[in-house]
């Protein structure tokens, strides 16, 4: 899967076939849209601040570089990675 650079914005969350993707700076992260607390889709309940993206259901915070919880009282899982890499201005999804 493939999604061009160019269509994502800068520091919001772009769905794309059951992931998300943000892009910060140079850097493009991608998850599965899923909550790890919850399971709700953050395609519709995330909001990114800076390199935080939170999940408005229950306000669960992740870091974005690293998927890590940073509310552990309410979850200890990470965001679930999915591996991307940049191929010349596309973003290529490996799944």
């Amino acid at each position: 899967m493939r999604v061009k650079i160019s269509d994502l914005r800068e520091g919001a969350i772009t769905p794309f076939e059951g992931v998300i993707l943000i892009r910060l700076g140079r850097e493009v992260y991608a998850y599965r849209d899923e909550c790890p607390h919850a399971y709700c889709t953050l395609s519709t309940a995330g909001v990114v601040e800076g390199q935080t993206l939170i999940c408005t259901c229950h306000y669960c915070r992740f870091d974005i570089p690293t998927g890590r919880s940073l509310t552990p009282e309410l979850t200890t899982e990470p965001l679930a990675r999915v591996p991307v890499r940049i191929v010349g201005d596309e973003v290529v999804i490996e799944e």
